[in-house]
């Protein structure tokens, strides 16, 4: 069969590279590069449970059942949730720290000092896990403004979840020339071992060791802003020059560790000869009796119409431009006109939300935000009866609509659950086909 993806964030890339595994000839459509350079890189499943009077979720997989009821993952189920998060695992082992055998939340440093659930922890960031009595150093560096590492001790220092101490130390280093102002980034590639110039790349990454080796006190974890190369190797290499633990502490957009895994999701797409065209719009789709045949998208050179089997529709809601919300107020999806249903303002959790500043307006924007497409249990489309609308069209990741991942941190679980489920799906599609 021929399978089409449009999207090439988590959902897309981790559909695509799961129908490839199963043996369909699979093409990703996207406009862009998708959005996991604006993720934190962790394997968020459910972190935070935004109408429980104890929101801090310890085990994910407990908590699921606390969800209400129009949740998306009570259609994608415990079990390809498990499965979603295990072959995310999998798919990237030079990434993600040893599997969590308890099913347990770990929790992390956030980017502005607050104690940050996750389920999945990559490697550079393992030994950062909070714990009681730890001692952390928290480095900030001079010419990266979006660390701010005395922020940050402060406020792990008043954490209610753990007792800690920790001490913020800025250091003078630019990793190249004199800037002033230098983005991760240029970090990450200056000090990448796959540089252009690696003897200067690991002279400058010696620099920042010695700077480190000459600041930490023993016992000491240290805490560096995720910028230590694009290659995982670089952080493993660096920190054997390092006395002392470190843990990469994921930054404001664009993330270097969103930029690693999305790396290493492309490359196995192309080691697994998934074709992934960029630069194009899926602009609409033609379809009978609820079979989607063809798709017409626009590219540089004009518009084609693919004759498909079956759509894995990773596309993204209303922050990536697949909904539109015309002058009515009435939201759509644009390529096959799926209904998109908007929660009434009760049903949106917001009344625990942390926000207080001008309320009711942040009322009103997340439930937008929470806008999407509702689906059964094999991800396919349904209106509001419950009645299929496509039977070879899969809506997955953050189209999934009725949930805030941005809040309770279920990102990757909603993505990578909708993907497995939908490509189970596909083996009955097959099937009818044959």
């Amino acid at each position: 069969m021929k399978i089409a993806v449009i999207g090439a964030g988590l959902a897309g890339l981790s559909a695509a590279l799961m129908a490839r595994e199963k043996g369909y000839l699979v093409t990703v459509y996207t406009k862009g590069i998708g959005g996991m350079a604006l993720s934190a890189g962790t394997g968020d499943l459910l972190g935070y449970l935004p109408n429980d009077p104890n929101p801090i979720v310890d085990n994910p997989y407990q908590a699921v059942t606390n969800l209400p009821d129009d949740h998306p993952y009570y259609q994608i189920g415990t079990a390809h949730l498990r499965a979603g998060m295990e072959w995310y695992r999998q798919a990237l082992p030079d990434f993600w720290a040893p599997a969590n055998t308890a099913n347990a939340n770990t929790f992390l440093a956030s980017a502005l000092g607050s104690v940050r659930p996750t389920y999945l922890v990559p490697q550079t960031c393992a030994a950062g896990a909070l714990r009681d009595q730890m001692k952390l150093l928290v480095i900030g560096l001079k010419q990266f403004k979006d660390f701010p590492a005395t922020l940050i001790a402060d406020n792990l220092n008043r954490a209610e979840r753990f007792s800690l101490s920790a001490r913020a130390v800025t250091l003078d280093f630019s990793g190249r020339g004199n800037e002033a102002d230098v983005t991760a980034t240029d970090y990450a590639r200056n000090l990448d071992i796959s540089d252009l110039d690696p003897q200067r790349a690991a002279k400058q990454r010696r620099k920042f060791a010695t700077l480190l080796n000459n600041t930490v006190h023993s016992g000491e974890t240290i805490l560096i802003p995720a910028l230590l190369g694009l290659n995982p190797q670089t952080f493993r290499e660096f920190q054997a020059l390092v006395h002392a633990p470190v843990a990469e502490v994921p930054t404001v957009p664009p993330s270097i560790l969103g930029r690693r895994a999305y790396d290493i999701l492309v490359n196995s797409c192309r080691e697994a000869r998934v074709d992934i065209h960029t630069n194009c719009e899926v602009l609409s789709a033609a379809s009978q009796n609820g079979t989607v045949s063809a798709l017409r998208i626009a590219r540089a050179g004009g518009v084609d119409e693919v004759n498909i089997d079956a759509v894995l529709d990773a596309a993204g809601g209303l922050t990536s431009g697949n909904f539109e919300r015309d002058s009515h107020l009435n939201i759509q999806e644009k390529v096959f006109n799926l209904p998109v249903f908007t929660p009434e303002p009760e049903a949106t959790g917001y009344i625990n939300s942390i926000h207080q500043i001008d309320r009711i307006n942040r009322q009103e924007l997340e439930r937008i935000l929470m806008s999407g497409v509702a689906v059964d249990a094999t991800m396919r489309p349904v209106d509001e009866s419950g009645h299929r609308l496509y039977e070879n069209v899969f809506c997955l990741g953050e189209m999934l609509g009725v949930c805030a991942p941005w809040r309770e941190l279920s990102g990757e679980g909603l993505a990578l659950g909708s993907a497995w489920a939908a490509v189970q799906a596909l083996a009955s599609l097959e099937r009818s086909h044959s």
